[in-house]
């Protein structure tokens, strides 16, 4: 998918506050240019949501370990929230071509060890997405 201007210059923004940490800016960005161009800015707000949360909740996963305190809950939430942010990607991909819904498709829809690791890179970026928004709203 061909990103407007408009699009490529958000990313680059997000890039430049990531600290060139992000690693599906492609994907990003296509998720982005999804939501301008087919009124879908709520699901991409939600799955951003969804994603900022699935981060944290992996990283404190991992810090406190299955033994920690909470982590069976925080388990559940973690999966639960996966699942609900692959149903807002699938609801982004409503307007897509059929190149961009096959490449969402096998890289983060399917569930399997290797379209988990890619939903945590992607993940990974749209908490940065997030935060842009989050520093934007209140300037």
């Amino acid at each position: 998918m061909t990103l407007s201007p408009t699009t490529r210059t958000l990313l680059s923004e997000i890039t430049t506050l990531s600290g060139n940490s992000l690693q599906r800016a492609m994907d990003l960005g296509t998720l982005l240019e999804l939501a301008a161009q087919h009124d879908r800015q709520q699901p991409l707000e939600d799955l951003a949501f969804s994603a900022k949360f699935i981060t944290k909740s992996f990283d404190l996963m991992q810090r406190i370990g299955k033994d920690g305190n909470g982590y069976e809950k925080l388990a559940a939430e973690f999966s639960a929230q996966v699942t609900r942010s692959q149903e807002l990607l699938r609801a982004l991909l409503v307007s897509a071509d059929a190149m961009t819904t096959a490449h969402f498709s096998g890289n983060y829809l399917e569930m399997n060890t290797l379209t988990l690791e890619n939903l945590m890179k992607l993940y990974h970026d749209l908490s940065w997405y997030k935060n842009y928004r989050i520093d934007h709203a209140t300037k």
